[in-house]
């Protein structure tokens, strides 16, 4: 009983209280995280290399894969991002990282997962974030990685693994290195569980820069088996 009172206050409360865009602080309708200016706004991405996400060539009018993903192929077969990490999707990835903002994961992993929607590309058999290790993740208290992709995963309702990759050793954080040392960084820094054997995985993570991080963990996840890997990101770099 106690719990339906308190169910039905919450609901009495969004019904009242006014709904502020996160990013202007405007009203906007109760079902909105932005005004239609601020969403419209949004740095969503467009012509991009369809294995790596990067900003690509375009022939015709289908994109191409860059010339890094042609003499380097990665590890996972292709990458998915709705945002550009820019501009304001930048401060409320950092917000939530950093500040315990963890209610904009349910914002972030919503559009995400709205965006992967509107592909109409075949889904994955299971999903799985990037995982931090045990001392970062006892420093910041939470993986926001996670907290997107459980998002994700109820809506698109696909299995979430959180359990079945581990990141064994610590790393540097990626943005605080040169280019040419971030693949030495996450190489070998994680391990999958057999489970993934023969399964088409997805891997969820927050921003995408090098690319390294996400290709090293799509590495092990081939090693154990997996059949393919892709990879689902709010905002690439």
């Amino acid at each position: 009983m106690i719990e339906e009172v308190d169910i039905s206050l919450k609901e009495s409360r969004r019904a009242w209280w006014p709904k502020i865009c996160l990013l202007c602080h405007a009203r906007t309708s109760a079902e909105k995280d932005f005004c239609t200016a601020c969403d419209r706004s949004l740095p969503r991405t467009h012509a991009a290399c369809p294995c790596c996400g990067a900003a690509g060539a375009v022939m015709g009018t289908q994109a191409a894969n860059c010339g890094e993903c042609q003499k380097h192929p990665p590890a996972f077969d292709d990458t998915r991002a709705v945002f550009r990490y820019t501009s304001p999707v930048d401060r409320l990835i950092q917000h939530l990282k950093y500040h315990d903002r963890l209610e904009l994961s349910r914002v972030l992993g919503g559009y995400l997962a709205e965006h992967l929607l509107t592909l109409n590309d075949p889904l994955p058999d299971i999903i799985l974030p990037v995982p931090l290790h045990v001392s970062r993740l006892r420093e910041r208290g939470y993986n926001q990685s996670l907290e997107i992709a459980r998002f994700v995963a109820k809506r698109l309702q696909i299995p979430l693994d959180w359990r079945g990759t581990q990141r064994i050793r610590p790393t540097a954080p990626q943005t605080e290195l040169p280019r040419d040392q971030r693949r030495n960084n996450v190489h070998g820094a994680f391990t999958a569980s057999k489970a993934f054997a023969g399964q088409r995985v997805a891997i969820v993570d927050d921003v995408m820069t090098s690319g390294h991080t996400v290709n090293a963990l799509a590495e092990s996840l081939l090693q154990s088996g997996a059949r393919d890997v892709r990879v689902w990101v709010v905002a690439r770099a």
